[in-house]
């Protein structure tokens, strides 16, 4: 049997709670498919489907790849679009760049690729999906996210989390199966 892993930050839920009072404030037609608050974190690294006998040696990895001897201090700082050929698909909030999650990010990628684990070859972009555009929202509305600037909304990174993803008939479900302090 297998389990659809990946490893993500966590967000606070203060912050995440004033994330969705500005995309609120932004789109104020009717309110197309958020992603749930509860859904909303950061992919460090997608691990894909993962056998169940590896989970432990997974979280051992985890364990030893993200430890910090700082705090991770980390900010918001604009909306995106994520486009599928001419259109775009994501609406997503990212982060001002930090070498220190960089690291993070690649010290997870070397020491899974370690394990048998394919490396990522894309480069990291730290953002949350705010939205899946499926063609019911209004794009202009959308768009007003682009000129939108964050001032400020800075937060300590506290923890990494292993998530199982699981792909049901409503979406996809979280669920967090073990956290690591940083």
């Amino acid at each position: 049997m297998k389990n659809r892993l990946f490893v993500a930050l966590d967000i606070p839920d203060e912050i995440l709670d004033q994330i969705i009072i500005i995309r609120d404030s932004i789109y104020t037609d009717t309110h197309p498919k958020w992603e749930l608050k509860h859904k909303l974190h950061i992919t460090l690294k997608f691990l894909g489907d993962v056998e169940r006998n590896l989970l432990d040696e997974i979280i051992y990895e985890l364990s030893s790849s993200i430890k910090l001897k700082k705090k991770l201090p980390l900010e918001f700082e604009k909306f995106g679009l994520f486009y599928r050929g001419q259109n775009p698909s994501i609406l997503w909030c990212g982060l001002k760049k930090s070498e220190t999650l960089y690291e993070i990010v690649k010290n997870i990628d070397s020491e899974f690729h370690k394990l048998g684990f394919r490396k990522d070859f894309f480069r990291f972009k730290p953002h949350l999906t705010l939205l899946r555009i499926r063609g019911n929202e209004n794009i202009s509305m959308i768009k007003k996210f682009i000129d939108y600037r964050m001032n400020g909304l800075t937060f300590i990174a506290e923890r990494i989390s292993l998530y199982k993803s699981e792909l049901k008939p409503i979406g996809s479900v979280y669920t967090r199966l073990k956290s690591f302090e940083i």
